[in-house]
């Protein structure tokens, strides 16, 4: 008896191949999405209540370097959403837009929090962000943020690149380049 991973794995494995009509086998879809991931552990996904969340998480990531569109983290763990149509052809995007990623459930959530901070953060009545204690409070919160969601696989790089910035012009300690690419 086949888990309910299968049924995905067979659509992300039509969904990922160059050829209209003709499936990636377990091997190629397993270097599609890098060495973390082997062809045994792919054949035993199947049996499998969900995938695992780091393995998740490179599909989508894949997926979205490669253009597919509909498949997003919620439908690979749990098939929720439309997930990716079937034939290579059609579900690729030339190239990924903000239009489209604001589409998907993170994009949209995204958004949302950026329109959040945007309204929150420019009340400005009483000259706060004159006052150094307050940029440093707040670069050093998205910093704190950005770190945490980093953990749990993010890119975060624009953000660090905001708050570097940021943090330059005010006379905060900034990470050097050598510092950066470390991280990376």
């Amino acid at each position: 008896m086949q888990g309910p991973v299968s049924e995905r794995l067979a659509r992300l494995l039509d969904g990922f191949s160059p050829w209209a009509g003709i499936a990636l086998t377990y091997r190629q879809f397993a270097a599609e999405i890098g060495p973390s991931v082997t062809e045994a552990a792919i054949k035993k996904w199947p049996q499998r209540k969900k995938f695992p969340a780091d393995i998740a998480r490179l599909i989508v990531s894949r997926a979205r370097e490669r253009g597919l569109v509909g498949v997003t983290l919620e439908w690979v763990l749990w098939g929720e959403g439309a997930g990716p149509q079937k034939g290579a052809k059609d579900v690729r995007a030339t190239e990924p837009t903000a239009e489209t990623a604001s589409q998907e459930p993170h994009g949209q959530f995204a958004a949302r929090i950026a329109r959040a901070l945007q309204a929150d953060l420019s009340h400005n009545e009483f000259g706060q962000w004159s006052s150094a204690e307050v940029q440093h409070t707040v670069i050093w919160a998205l910093k704190d943020l950005a770190r945490r969601l980093r953990v749990l696989q993010f890119d975060m790089g624009e953000t660090f690149e905001l708050t570097d910035g940021w943090a330059g012009e005010i006379g905060l300690p900034v990470r050097s380049t050598e510092e950066q690419d470390q991280e990376r």
